[in-house]
């Protein structure tokens, strides 16, 4: 059933960010060309293969490379990675026990390369990092450098090297000279300290693992500082794509009040272990029905230069995400003590994530359209306040008509990245969604398209006699932090950043005794009525 499809998709996705974390060398969040290089090269090798094609590889790289911005996202290496197993042939269970396979090859990989690319001691480091910067600035001064400096060195060797830990390696570390020392410079500190070690890679880390367990006793808080919780001002809130969604969102600190109300205080406990956990006590402190969808964010100091960076709160499962991290930052006296709520929506009650459809199954439902496309354009139904959704009568298609839901996949020339949910009931009475890419629109003359963000038809064929209802959750959230960053905001834009085409339900009849079928048409729902041009009804003059 759908349910047991979702959980086996889930859970190969969550085998693919593991491998995609495993080649992010430095956890920046994308894979550079190098890194992909310097993994496949070592997986070849380690694979018995003698000879490493540099060309193929770069090659091979440059066709995920979907936006041509010389480094692969999650998307883009997800993508091309079930791609090039559905190429192949294999099945689901093939392919998940494969990315695990591929996943601690690379592990192993780089634990032979060296502590500096030790998944396990880069985030001991890390965790080590935040502990000791009690601020929560997301900076050490040199007093907390050379405390945990000392710490780290008295554990790692019995001869501490006075020169790892004095003025000098100090001034050396702090590359940017800003008289403190960010995560990144820190690691590099240490890993230049760990070269002078007679130490396995293995044995760093288990001593790394007992610096942490000590400190953590040691700084051990119950409960995050109050923090104040903001809602959007606007009801309902308007949807935006990111291309607009910045432009009036806040670039200075006390520049938010106008969009976002305070809604009071609340302490965390510090044992929440995931996104949910942290979601049902703001839900609960903020009256709202336990059915609702939100989406949290918080801001702290980003690793360049001390720059406030918008964070999504991220985490399903215990021990994924990073809900711990940002409970211990928000901890902290000097960490920006607010938690932003928006992007609410009710939940399913009864229609279920639905995937789809790929391969032999994707060509047979294509083939069972005969009739009429009808469709649901996401500018039209979304951005800003949207328009109405057909009434129940429009929605009476019959067998072989087609249910079409426009949706974006990426906007600012593939710059930001959407994901479409859908979810439905009823799959034998309207299919499974089927995608069918939309061709970039062209200017007379010209030979380039110039759209370069073109959208997806997600069809639904109607396929026997009966009812479903369905919806679309498009989203760009988790996108947003990626945003804020490069236009420098200081908060999440006011806009929510995830809207919902639906709930709709679709009436499926047998075509009529003794009708006669018109031509076969595609026409759009602009709010009033079917037309077939996109887009929303022209408003007469004097209609609000």
């Amino acid at each position: 059933n759908s349910a047991v499809v979702r959980q086996a998709q889930e859970k190969l996705d969550e085998a693919i960010r593991e491998l995609f974390d495993a080649y992010d060398l430095d956890e920046s969040g994308q894979i550079s060309r190098a890194e992909f290089l310097k993994i496949e090269m070592r997986l070849c090798f380690e694979d018995g293969i003698a000879i490493f094609n540099e060309d193929a590889t770069t090659a091979k790289m440059t066709k995920a490379d979907l936006d041509n911005d010389g480094v692969l996202d999650f998307e883009e290496f997800r993508g091309r990675t079930l791609q090039t197993y559905m190429d192949l042939g294999m099945e689901q269970e093939q392919i998940l026990a494969d990315v695990r396979l591929r996943t601690r090859k690379c592990l192993t990989e780089r634990v032979k390369m060296g502590p500096r690319y030790h998944a396990g001691i880069r985030k001991a480091l890390r965790d080590i990092f935040n502990l000791y910067d009690r601020s929560g600035d997301g900076v050490l001064s040199p007093e907390e450098w050379i405390a945990a400096e000392k710490k780290i060195a008295a554990e790692v060797s019995d001869d501490i090297d006075e020169n790892w830990i004095n003025e000098a390696a100090f001034l050396a570390a702090d590359t940017n000279n800003d008289g403190v020392l960010d995560v990144l410079e820190f690691m590099e500190a240490s890993f230049n300290m760990f070269e002078g070690v007679k130490k396995t890679s293995s044995a760093i880390l288990d001593t790394l693992v007992i610096i942490l367990s000590s400190l953590q006793t040691a700084v051990r808080v119950r409960e995050t500082q109050p923090l104040t919780i903001l809602l959007q001002q606007a009801d309902p809130p308007e949807f935006q794509p990111p291309r607009v969604a910045w432009e009036d969102a806040p670039t200075e600190d006390n520049d938010h009040s106008y969009d976002w109300k305070e809604c009071g205080e609340v302490k965390l406990p510090m044992n929440l272990n995931t996104a949910e956990e942290v979601i049902s006590i703001i839900r609960l402190f903020l009256n709202l029905p336990s059915d609702n969808w939100v989406t949290l964010f918080y801001v702290d100091k980003s690793a360049e230069g001390g720059q406030r960076a918008v964070n999504m709160l991220r985490g399903d499962r215990v021990g994924q995400g990073n809900v711990q991290e940002a409970l211990d930052h928000l901890s902290k006296p000097n960490s920006v003590h607010r938690i932003y709520v928006k992007n609410r929506r009710r939940k399913p009650a009864k229609l279920t994530f639905q995937r789809r459809a790929f391969l032999e199954e994707r060509d047979a439902l294509l083939g069972k359209r005969t009739g009429n496309c009808w469709g649901l354009d996401w500018t039209t139904q979304i951005v800003g306040v949207g328009e109405a959704l057909p009434p129940a009568q429009q929605l009476v298609f019959n067998i072989g008509d087609a249910l079409v839901i426009e949706v974006p996949q990426t906007d600012e020339g593939g710059e930001y990245r959407y994901v479409a949910s859908i979810y439905m009931d009823r799959t034998d009475v309207l299919s499974a969604p089927v995608d069918e890419n939309v061709e970039g629109k062209k200017k007379k003359g010209k030979k380039v398209a110039t759209d370069l963000d073109p959208p997806l038809h997600l069809t639904f064929i109607a396929l026997k006699e009966g009812k479903s209802i369905l919806f679309v959750d498009v989203s760009w959230e988790d996108q947003e932090p990626k945003l804020c960053r490069m236009h420098g905001l200081v908060a999440p834009v006011p806009a929510n950043t995830a809207a919902r085409i639906g709930p709709v339900e679709v009436e499926v009849q047998r075509y009529s005794a003794g009708a006669t079928k018109d031509k076969q048409s595609f026409m759009w729902w602009n709010g009033e009525k079917w037309s077939s041009k996109k887009g929303p009804a022209k408003k007469k003059k004097g209609k609000k």
